[in-house]
């Protein structure tokens, strides 16, 4: 083999070898361009007592501020939650206007990175709420209060726990009222039958006085 071919052979190896460098150069130069998650609110596994108001991302580079969509699901794949974030500075923020429900939830995200591509993730999260405990009703709550008193138009005040009126009261106020309104039905029938008779009577007498008068 001639000289000048080995040192063909050679520079052919070494050409392989620098493009294959310069291919993981820029290989590695484009993965290292793209942003990547540093730290997210709620954070990756986080468990809760109480829901946020709030998914913050944060990333190491000023992600774009077109593309971005967050949302937030329910361990059924539900969607409970979502939004398109604004960027400030590094972070990307999604306001949460309502409460989230508890159990297993999981934020999906999706950005643009500052070079242009969209890069997204997940992040995994539960929300434990305890219940609420139920208040139990105090004595002064359980007294019973005072009865209210009713006052008439014309007249004192009456309370609740007025004394009911006795038989006593009815019997004397039957009594008061006199006349033959207290009187049993039979007597003032025979009343009546008396006062009758006693009229018919007078009647017959100034009659017969009459009668005697015309003849003399």
């Amino acid at each position: 083999m001639s000289t000048m071919s080995v040192a063909l052979r050679r520079a052919r190896v070494l050409l392989v070898s620098l493009v294959a460098v310069v291919g993981l150069v820029a290989v590695g130069t484009a993965a290292a361009a793209h942003d990547v998650l540093i730290d997210s609110d709620p954070a990756d596994g986080a468990v809760l007592d109480e829901s946020p108001t709030s998914v913050v991302l944060t990333f190491n580079n000023p992600p774009l501020e077109v593309g971005s969509a967050i949302s937030v699901v329910d361990a059924d794949g539900a969607t409970v939650a979502e939004g398109t974030g604004r960027v400030e500075g590094n972070d990307v923020v999604l306001d949460l206007d309502g409460v989230l429900p508890a159990g297993d939830l999981e934020v999906r995200w999706r950005v643009a990175s500052s070079d242009g591509h969209p890069i997204e993730g997940t992040i995994p999260f539960t929300l434990e709420v305890e219940d609420a405990a139920v208040a139990e009703p105090t004595e002064d709550a359980t007294t019973s209060a005072p009865a209210e008193s009713t006052a008439p138009a014309d007249g004192p005040a009456v309370t609740a726990d007025a004394p009911a009126v006795t038989q006593e009261a009815t019997t004397q106020e039957a009594e008061q009222a006199g006349g033959l309104a207290g009187l049993p039905t039979w007597l003032k029938v025979a009343i009546g039958i008396a006062a009758l008779g006693s009229v018919a009577g007078l009647v017959v007498l100034v009659a017969r006085r009459l009668r005697g008068d015309r003849r003399v």
